[in-house]
């Protein structure tokens, strides 16, 4: 349930949604992610009505009330990700076989559907994309204080707004801020320092962004969680390869077959290698392999539809926390697949628009968000996504989805030239798609 204070900050955003000004219609969504904890809902007669579904409905009422909705022609990434949620839901629903599954995969596709169409209308241009992490920036470095105190005291300030605490482990606090997981508020901020990056070495003012990647480390190691702390690891070392990027099709195949050759060679799996990550003690990447390595052995008993409960697999397998088995289960191998699919292409698309754009400040944003598509991805293997990255997960699709249709229009301008004017783009690819 939600509480009284929580009542009056969520009824605050709900009419600053209504009447914001058009530029800053996304700032209601991201103060909500970064400091309203996610389990504060309303329940009307069975049905959750979260923070976010409420801003949700504002903003749509918004658009439709100020006439303000951009037609949007969707294009085969933002078809995908209707297929994909859709897909899920559906075999969700015939797994479980009761209402209320049908009940669950309604809020889970409004969510999903309905904050992607929300950030895909709002987020149009470059300069659209400047704006929401300057505003991401800004909340990094307003949240940090927050997080020391928590940090030095083990107090968690944003206990007032809902259930949010601070764990102890080996010692440390696990620092959460309004969270629902130390590791999750770690993930939120480490695959948002690639961006932050790109716009640090793009921008003139640039000193917003590295007071926000300053804030956004910080807050990373106060979560004293490996997870969080790998993915740092992995964004300095893949924007490291700006340089190297048109060889990622090489790079990819020397990973995987570097990954089948110590398959071959080592004596348990391959994915037993996440069971060694333990980067600041007490990690529980034991468990990570374990889940990995039943879910491979009991394929059939969840590829066709998924399955209800995963406990009878082992010891404490009941709590899933890896994001591609988590589909799996809940949606079959097709579910699975089509996710697998949607980072694919998100990678893809991103990765060459970075090689292929005319200016140097989109190649450096295209590979930025590369990154963090590719952070995502890596975390994956660790956690599985609930709360409030979920909003950063879907925002991340939009970009794609704008980067999609960006270089979609270039193809289709490049395609109508004229004949004489071709050799002016002699340098682009037959299709950047």
């Amino acid at each position: 349930m939600i509480n009284e204070s929580t009542i009056f900050v969520v009824a605050l955003l709900a009419a600053l949604t209504l009447v914001i000004s058009h530029k800053y219609f996304l700032l209601p969504y991201i103060i909500a992610a970064c400091f309203v904890p996610a389990d504060q809902r309303i329940i009307i007669m069975g049905l959750d009505f979260t923070v976010l579904r409420i801003l949700i409905i504002a903003g749509v009422l918004r658009i439709l009330i100020h006439r303000e909705q951009v037609y949007i022609k969707w294009n085969n990434f933002d078809r995908l990700v209707l297929v994909w949620a859709i897909c899920g839901s559906l075999i969700y629903i015939l797994q479980w076989a009761d209402i209320r599954s049908i009940i669950n995969r309604c809020g889970h596709l409004f969510d999903v559907l309905g904050l992607y169409w929300l950030f895909r209308q709002r987020i149009r241009s470059w300069n659209d994309v400047r704006f929401v992490f300057k505003l991401l920036a800004f909340s990094a470095i307003i949240l940090a204080p927050l997080i020391a105190l928590e940090w030095a005291t083990g107090r968690n300030p944003f206990v007032v707004l809902g259930k949010v605490v601070t764990v102890v482990r080996q010692g440390r606090y696990r620092c959460q801020g309004a969270f629902p997981h130390s590791i999750i508020l770690g993930l939120f901020w480490a695959t948002l320092i690639p961006v932050f990056i790109g716009f640090a070495k793009t921008e003139r003012n640039n000193h917003l962004y590295w007071a926000a990647i300053a804030a956004g480390i910080f807050i990373i190691c106060a979560t004293a969680s490996s997870t969080p702390l790998a993915t740092l690891i992995e964004v300095l070392l893949l924007m490291a390869l700006f340089r190297y990027r048109m060889l990622g099709r090489y790079i990819v195949y020397s990973i995987c077959g570097m990954t089948i050759v110590l398959h071959m060679i080592m004596k348990a799996p391959v994915w037993h290698l996440v069971a060694r990550i333990n980067i600041v003690g007490g990690s529980t990447g034991w468990h990570r392999y374990h889940l990995i390595d039943k879910a491979i052995s009991n394929f059939g008993e969840w590829a066709l539809l998924g399955i209800v409960d995963t406990r009878h697999w082992g010891r404490g397998l009941g709590d899933v926390t890896n994001q591609y088995v988590l589909e799996g289960i809940r949606g079959g191998f097709v579910t699975l697949m089509l996710f697998v699919l949607l980072l694919i292409i998100a990678v893809k698309v991103t990765c060459r628009y970075s090689i292929y754009s005319g200016s140097s400040k989109q190649r450096w944003l295209g590979w930025c968000i590369c990154v963090s598509v590719l952070s995502h991805c890596l975390s994956f293997l660790s956690v599985a996504y609930f709360g409030q990255i979920m909003v950063l997960l879907y925002l991340t699709f939009a970009l794609v989805g704008l980067v999609y249709e960006v270089s979609e229009e270039c193809r289709v301008s490049k395609t109508h030239l004229r004949k004489p004017y071709q050799r002016t783009f002699a340098w682009m690819p037959h299709s950047l798609l």
